[in-house]
């Protein structure tokens, strides 16, 4: 079956409110993972349809996320993409291989002018956040196995990961970037490999104090609950009352709510901390914060940002994987703002030393 085959079968399994009148396949390179994303316009309205990669993720854990919105939906919470149900009350459709959802489709009202853009930005901070604490407050109580205090599961994974890359994989990855920049293949590469040099260059001296702020975040006891676990700025969707929608709920895991504050007000606030402040302010009026929750947030607000970096960095020059040219110019945009948050840090430290 060819894929417009695949999909309308997968489609049938829905009420028939919900059957294809267009089918328009979504730009990937917006999306570095491997879900194929699809825009269904219906004769109710329109619709997102993902496609997850073939033997991801385990039925368990896809069940987990749907419980994990579906709680939030039953408590008022709108903006989450619950999928629709099949005819069979399902929510999801196994076929050809994969697990398929039909989704909400969100719209988002872009501003006009840069002035608009810069006051909506304050206040798109502040809902988004709000709507972040709101989230949280609401399947804090899904029942889990484990005890609700715990230590964090991501903080030990990023100490694991920064080891590894802290024994070999800094040092072979400088050696690859240096020689594509010297004989690159490609002019894309010659870029790739530059950014990946810059990068470098700014976490390297963070090093020792990455280690060292991982190493004691790992003993650190905190609440932990379902968390969205990829909340980005770039996920979100606005109309005129704030926060319509939020699109990627495919990382949702058992955390610490730090590890969303960080990864949400990093993505969107960058080094401002004006913005910083707004944002938390924002989310402690709704769901308050203690000291090792605050503590933990600045440190995920650093670690993630390297991590994400070398991530980018491995699956070009050191893994065999392969991208599509609009991917590559996708994950320079995305280094390029990884160097961004860096060198702002970096001036923001400066001057701190300076005044002091």
């Amino acid at each position: 079956m060819i894929t417009g085959q695949i999909v309308e079968h997968v489609l049938s399994a829905y009420p028939k409110d919900f059957r294809s009148e267009g089918l328009f396949p979504l730009d990937p390179s917006l999306s570095l993972g491997r879900c194929q994303h699809w825009r269904v316009e219906s004769l109710k309205e329109t619709f997102c349809l993902r496609r997850w990669p073939q033997g991801k993720p385990p039925r368990n854990h896809l069940q987990f996320i749907q419980a994990v919105l579906w709680t939030a939906a039953y408590e008022g919470i709108e903006f989450v993409p619950l999928p629709l149900e099949t005819k069979k009350h399902k929510g999801f459709v196994e076929f050809d291989g994969s697990y398929w959802e039909l989704l909400p489709w969100f719209d988002n009202l872009e501003a006009e002018t840069e002035t608009e853009y810069f006051e909506q930005k304050q206040f798109r901070v502040v809902a988004a956040m709000m709507s972040l604490a709101q989230f949280h407050l609401v399947v804090s109580g899904f029942p889990l196995p484990d005890p609700p205090v715990s230590t964090s599961l991501q903080i030990k994974s990023q100490l694991t990961r920064w080891k590894d890359w802290i024994a070999t994989r800094l040092t072979i990855l400088n050696q690859v970037l240096l020689s594509s920049r010297s004989n690159p293949s490609t002019l894309e590469e010659a870029r790739l490999a530059k950014l990946g040099l810059t990068f470098l260059s700014l976490i390297l001296p963070l090093s020792d104090r990455c280690q060292s702020l991982l190493t004691h975040a790992a003993w650190l006891t905190v609440p932990v609950q379902p968390v969205i676990g990829n909340a980005l700025w770039r996920h979100l969707r606005f109309d005129r009352n704030g926060v319509c929608g939020m699109i990627d709920f495919k990382e949702v895991t058992v955390d610490n709510v730090s590890l969303d504050i960080a990864s949400l007000l990093g993505s969107a606030a960058v080094s401002d901390r004006s913005l910083w402040t707004l944002g938390l302010n924002a989310y402690q009026n709704i769901r308050p914060l203690s000291d090792d929750e605050l503590f933990m947030v600045q440190i995920f607000e650093q670690t993630l940002v390297l991590l994400e970096g070398l991530q980018y960095l491995a699956s070009l020059f050191l893994e065999e994987r392969s991208w599509t040219t609009l991917q590559q110019q996708e994950i320079i945009r995305r280094l390029e703002f990884c160097i961004l948050r860096l060198e702002q840090r970096s001036e923001q430290q400066k001057n701190n030393r300076i005044i002091a």
